[in-house]
């Protein structure tokens, strides 16, 4: 058996709060205001908050689109908005949630379920957990976290006191929140518009049938040197301790080519260069779907033009070309339900 301790994982959860205010409560329909940035508990889910960030324009009159933006294992909501900043600036205008807002869209970061020891270290049940398949990940998977109980409740709430545009409810995480994006396509695609999944593929879909009521637009961004969730699968080099293995990505593209009656991926676009890095996007053809896999070739366990939270030793290479923020919510821009 490999293992892989993640303490670097740890260290870099409790450095950060897992809030975005200090405050936690049962939101109203007076918290939902213009630029509010607030903090909500989940009905039923203890201690499993999530962090709502409402456009300057909000109006009950005029329902927002919704964002889900799911942090990695061992993260929380705070680590995702920060992951999604340049250089981790929370503050930035090119933060996920500071552009999403700029264009009317609200951003939510929700609370994965904690470690027993670290509470700012929280993890996703994104499905594995048999046949050799890894259980990803964490607590959350190894004692079967209903997490999309958790995901329906939330959305429940949060249409209690903002007016959402329910044709318009996307999913994004990166690792383990992309992976657990995965998931809720394949169990909640009549309510998820669409997702764009960074540095984690469709694990729920080895162990478990993916089978959404409808096709649903897929982008998958992922490093061709990701240390953490290799692109060909397997056993990962990043904070591992089993042997067990992860699906590929070209797998996961495979099970929602199929699901959204593609044909043949078409040729690959180079999107971006830097040094040492090439970006290339291949779209499948004659999806009932939008089905799209961006591929960093040399770049690491990292969301592009984010923020590098760890060295290139531990996660690879970061990458700077190019705003995974931006071909995130064009793509999401795009797919309303």
């Amino acid at each position: 058996m490999r293992a892989f301790p993640p303490v670097a994982i740890f260290l870099f959860s409790m450095a950060i709060p897992a809030c975005a205010s200090a405050k936690t409560q049962a939101c109203a329909p007076a918290d939902a205001k213009p630029a509010a940035v607030v903090t909500c508990e989940v009905p039923g889910f203890a201690a499993r908050a999530y962090d709502v960030y409402l456009p300057a324009g909000y109006s009950p009159a005029r329902p927002v689109p919704v964002i889900l933006a799911i942090h990695g294992g061992g993260g929380n909501a705070r680590a995702a908005a920060r992951t999604a900043c340049p250089g981790g600036d929370i503050d930035s205008k090119d933060c996920l949630h500071a552009m999403a807002n700029r264009e009317g869209v609200a951003v939510i970061y929700p609370n994965g379920t904690r470690s027993r020891l670290l509470p700012n270290v929280r993890t996703w049940n994104a499905g594995g957990g048999a046949k050799g398949w890894q259980c990803v990940s964490g607590r959350a998977c190894k004692e079967g976290v209903d997490d999309i109980a958790y995901f329906r409740a939330l959305l429940d709430d949060l249409e209690r006191w903002v007016a959402v545009d329910a044709r318009r409810v996307h999913a994004t995480g990166l690792s383990n929140g992309g992976a657990m994006s995965h998931r809720l396509a394949c169990q909640m695609g009549g309510r998820i518009a669409s997702i764009a999944a960074v540095g984690g593929a469709n694990q729920y879909a080895t162990t478990a049938s993916c089978a959404p009521p409808r096709p649903v637009p897929v982008l998958q961004i992922h490093g061709s040197a990701d240390p953490c969730w290799p692109y060909e699968g397997g056993e990962a080099a990043c904070a591992q301790r089993d042997d067990m293995t992860k699906i590929s990505v070209d797998e996961s593209m495979r099970v929602w080519a199929t699901i959204n009656g593609c044909g043949a991926p078409g040729s690959a676009e180079v999107l971006a260069a830097e040094k040492d890095i090439k970006t290339e996007q291949v779209r499948w053809t004659g999806c009932r779907a939008e089905t799209v896999l961006i591929r960093v070739n040399g770049g690491g366990h990292v969301w592009p033009g984010g923020w590098a939270y760890f060295g290139e030793r531990v996660i690879g290479p970061m990458v700077h070309g190019w705003s995974a923020n931006r071909v995130i919510l064009d793509f999401f821009s795009r797919h309303p339900k």
